[in-house]
């Protein structure tokens, strides 16, 4: 079999990128992009879920994107809400999450897949407190009860009961469980 040039091209960009994304993982804080063993992908929503810094982690419904790439949504349900003074009032727009040390905003068009839909989100204010995967989506599932996405591959599996992934959130403290 001949090899042709472009051929010998696009082999060695792909091995380069490769290497440039072993790179770039040697470079993330501990247990970030690199992997455990064999195929095993970062942890994901099971470990997100149980950190008591996430201010508010609702089930909501992406209606619509604007022009920015901003979404429009609907709570279904509140999950967690860090203390607040006065009643909570989830925002009516999302932008999506905030990258570090920057005030660029990778909008929630991008990072939902660019369709509407059902997801799990963890909110600070009117943007997604930033996780290693910010895209947890909620489907219904066979037998009617509903199911998120807990994976890291873009699509969502595999697939748990909500009733489940909700169990590990960390109780607000409060004056008993406070000792």
């Amino acid at each position: 079999m001949k090899l042709n040039e472009t051929s010998l091209l696009l082999y060695f960009t792909l091995l380069s990128f490769g290497f440039g994304m072993q790179a770039f993982a040697d470079e993330l804080p501990p247990g970030l992009g690199k992997q455990v063993s064999g195929d095993e992908l970062p942890p994901g929503l099971e470990l997100a879920i149980s950190n008591p810094a996430i201010p508010v982690i609702v089930d909501a419904t992406v209606l619509r994107f604007n022009k920015e790439g901003y979404g429009e949504i609907k709570v279904n349900k509140v999950y967690k809400v860090m203390a607040a003074k006065g009643k909570f009032v989830p925002p009516k727009w999302v932008r999506g999450y905030g990258y570090a040390g920057s005030d660029k905003i990778a909008p929630l068009r991008i990072v939902s897949g660019g369709r509407p839909g059902r997801f799990l989100f963890f909110l600070d204010g009117d943007l997604l407190y930033s996780t290693y995967n910010n895209r947890f989506p909620i489907r219904e599932g066979k037998n009617g009860e509903l199911e998120v996405g807990v994976g890291f591959n873009g699509g969502g599996g595999p697939w748990k009961t909500l009733k489940e992934i909700v169990r590990r959130i960390p109780l607000a403290p409060t004056k008993k469980n406070k000792k």
